[in-house]
This record gives C-alpha cells, structure tokens and sequence, in this order.
C-alpha cells in the first residue's frame, strides 16, 4: 500500500502543471506581499507640513505601532475615552483643511474609529464593554498589522492558488486514465478497484497538503519576518476587520484555527474533484466540471434575494479557506456558529465523497 501511494503522489508532484502552479504560486505570494501589503502606499496628515502624506514600508510599520502603543493593554473605558480624544484632536486639526487632509487624519486611528462605531448605539449612547464583548473576559488591545495582514492574504491569494492547484492537477487522477485506456490494465490488477483507489485519494491529500503548508510557511516567514511577531497575543479586536467580532480570540489562535479549517476544506474540495475525475471520461471535462463545482459558490450573492440559499453556500470547500471573513462576523446554522458548522458539514462531505470514489470505481466499466 505504501508503494502505491508514493508511486501515485510522485506522478503527481511530477507532473509539469504541478511543478509550474508551485513555482507560480511562490513568485505570486512574493509579489503580493511587496506590492500590496508591504509597499504599499498608506495615507497619513503631515501636522508639520499641513497637509496629507504617505508612507509605506518600515517607516509605514513603525508609525501603525507607534499609533498601535498609545492604546495598548487591556481595553478599558479610559482606552475608549483616550480613543475619542485623540479622533477629535485629528478632527480639530484638520477642521479648516480639504478633504484629504481630514480624511488622512482620521486614517491612522482606523481601527479605533472602527471599534468606537461598533460600541456607539444608534441613538447616540455608547454600549459598556461587558454589552459589546459578552464573550470575553478582557479585550487586548496592541499592534497586530502582520497578523491582520498575513490572515488577510491567505483568505484571498492563498485560497485562489490552492483552488487552482487542486483543480487543475488532481481533474486528471482518474480521468487521464480513462482517456489514455490505461484503465483496463489498471483496473483489471489484483487492488485495481480497492486498494490502488484509496492509494490515489491519500496520495493526491498528501500532495495539496504539503504544497498548501509550504505557502503558509512562505505567507509566515514573509509577515513575521517584516512586520514581527509582535501582535500573536493580541485580540483580534484590536483591527478594524473584528472590531465587531463577538469570537474571544487571539491572532494566533484564529490563525492555528484558520489553517486547521483550511485543510479540512483542501481535503473536501481534493475529495469532490477526485470524484468528478473518477465519473468523467477526459481530463477537460473534468477540469471544466471541477472549476464550476469548486467556484460556483463564491461567483454569485444570494444575501438579498435568497438568504437561506447563501448560508447554505457560506459552508461550502471553497469558503473554508476564506476564514478571515468568517471570523469577522457571527453567523449561526440552527444554533451552531459558522466554523464549527463548516467544519462538520465539510468533514461529512469527505467522507461520503470518499465512498462515492471507491463505488464508482467499482462500477466503472472499461471502454475499449
């Protein structure tokens, strides 16, 4: 059996596609990072100069952690009342200035602004911190811009790459050998329809996987090694992303839950293209069929017209490695939060996939 699965995952990992998405995959996360999170241009009020400025590179990441330290530790109300007071000062400075000029004042102080919004009633009276933040014992407030960042990009260039690399390298597992008629020697050896189908599916996680962890580890020596590690212990409060946020977690805890979830939704989205491939005749119209399955969910928004049908399309493969926005905002499935909803719902799709493979091999018949 292992002979089978290092056999299947070799032929795999060397295929030319799947080198060539790896190699892709690299260079994209790289050019991600320095052109839109780390170079990025970031706007600020110049008080010396009077007028709005930028800044971007390490001179942006020590003036968000200079920001970051003025309110730092355990939120209070004097954190809340220090808040206020220094919005109102940026407010009062640029009172007589142009729009720019006020709108880069306020723009440093982002995530408190986003905080004091989420606490501040719609009459006008400010929740107490107990009201807003029931589920927590005490919300830290400090400088989390890596961890924000890095969560960030793996909901977004991270999630897209993985996808793609699924998608495209495992349609033809079983198709390709239907194509090339290679099935009726294949499936006429002794495990053929047995153990050489569960040798397939294994081999195929153990390849996603290992290339998915590889990016995280570039995502994490990027991030932690430009902006620090500074921020793991942090309430993820403290961004303006999960101000509202009623989850009690640090960034480093959303960020072990995120990848664990994001597996679970490799290993279901890898479990359903397996199964295309092994009920599909070519690797094209497994790849199409594929694509359409895998995408499908996130290319159109029911919130408006059919609520209902867009919760259902909340806990689909494709958002369990959208976890950041997950995390941003309390949803509930009959009474169970949105991640541990997803988690079930994506671990049952696994396993009844995994049987729907071993049947239709069992049932294929060889053509030709």
């Amino acid at each position: 059996m292992n002979d089978m699965i290092k056999a299947e995952r070799e032929k795999i990992i060397g295929k030319k596609a799947t080198r060539i998405l790896f190699v892709m995959g690299i260079i994209l996360i790289a050019a991600y990072f320095f052109l839109f999170q780390f170079g990025y241009a970031s706007v600020f009020y110049n008080y010396d100069t009077g007028k709005m400025d930028t800044i971007s590179g390490f001179a942006a990441i020590e003036q968000r952690k200079e920001t970051a330290s003025m309110f730092d530790g355990k939120l209070t109300t004097d954190t809340l009342a220090l808040m206020e007071k220094k919005i109102e000062e940026a407010k009062a400075a640029t009172a007589a200035q142009d729009e720019n000029s006020a709108f880069s004042a306020l723009h440093v102080y982002r995530d408190q602004a986003a905080m004091l919004e989420y606490m501040t009633e719609a009459d006008g009276k400010t929740k107490s911190i107990e009201e807003a933040y029931p589920n927590h014992n005490s919300v830290i407030l400090g400088y989390c811009d890596g961890w924000d960042k890095m969560l960030s990009s793996m909901g977004s260039v991270l999630s897209i790459l993985v996808c793609l690399l699924v998608v495209i390298t495992l349609s033809p597992v079983f198709s390709e050998e239907y194509s090339c008629h290679t099935d009726s020697v294949i499936y006429a050896a002794r495990y053929g329809k047995t153990k050489l189908v569960t040798a397939k599916i294994i081999a195929s996680l153990e390849a996603v996987v290992g290339i998915y962890l590889l990016f995280v580890l570039i995502h994490a020596v990027l991030y932690i090694g430009i902006y620090g590690v500074q921020g793991w212990n942090v309430s993820i409060q403290s961004s303006l992303h999960y101000a509202s946020s009623a989850y009690p977690l640090t960034f480093l805890q959303m960020f072990l839950i995120s990848v664990v979830l994001n597996l679970l939704g490799i290993a279901a989205i890898t479990i359903i293209t397996l199964f295309i491939s092994a009920k599909l005749n070519t690797p094209v119209t497994s790849l199409i069929a594929s694509c359409v399955v895998c995408f499908l969910p996130v290319l159109f928004d029911f919130t408006e017209s059919v609520p209902l049908l867009q919760k259902l399309q909340e806990v689909c493969p494709i958002f369990m490695l959208h976890m950041n926005g997950v995390f941003a905002a309390v949803k509930t499935y009959m009474g169970i939060v949105q991640p541990i909803m997803m988690f079930l719902f994506n671990l049952c799709l696994v396993l009844m996939f995994y049987f729907l493979i071993r049947n239709a091999a069992k049932k294929h018949q060889v053509m030709g």
